[in-house]
């Protein structure tokens, strides 16, 4: 399956493309800026369910995310973070993280999170979350091509 890097030049290729269709709305720098980075990563999220690169990045981003709440002393949000965290753990390579509707609703998910508990950051957070959540398509899209390129020729 492809490697991480080609997942990276993926979502990359993506967001180019998708930054052309947005290009009309005369988006500013950060939200260039932001719509790569999540793209990026969201090209990389499908694989989290094995040791990867994708896997550490989500690991680093939760540990900041549970200490941050800790600090603010959201210890419910915190509990449902952590268990949250260990599903990758639990699941099958290839499984539930592959799955468009899964990544659809957990874009949808932190969508609804983010505008409940922090609705100043609802409008930017909204377009990060599409832009992870296109980031995730091209992931899965990319392995479909390359396991029917596979069936083809072997």
């Amino acid at each position: 399956m492809p490697s991480y890097r080609v997942h990276l030049v993926g979502g990359l290729l993506t967001y180019l493309a998708l930054l052309q269709m947005i290009k009309c709305s005369d988006p500013s720098y950060m939200t260039i800026f932001q719509g790569l980075l999540f793209c990026l990563l969201g090209s990389l999220f499908p694989d989290i369910d094995v040791k990867s690169k994708g896997q550490n990045i989500f690991y680093s981003l939760l540990l900041g995310l549970l200490v941050l709440l800790l600090y603010k002393q959201q210890y419910c949000l915190f509990a449902v973070t952590s268990l949250l965290g260990i599903i990758p753990m639990l699941v099958k390579h290839r499984g539930i993280f592959h799955h468009i509707w899964f990544l659809f609703l957990i874009s949808l998910f932190a969508t609804w999170l983010v505008q409940t508990w922090c609705s100043y950051w609802a409008g930017v957070m909204m377009n990060n979350c599409w832009f992870f959540f296109v980031g995730t398509v091209s992931h899965v899209a990319l392995d479909r091509v390359v396991t029917q390129f596979k069936r083809t020729f072997n």
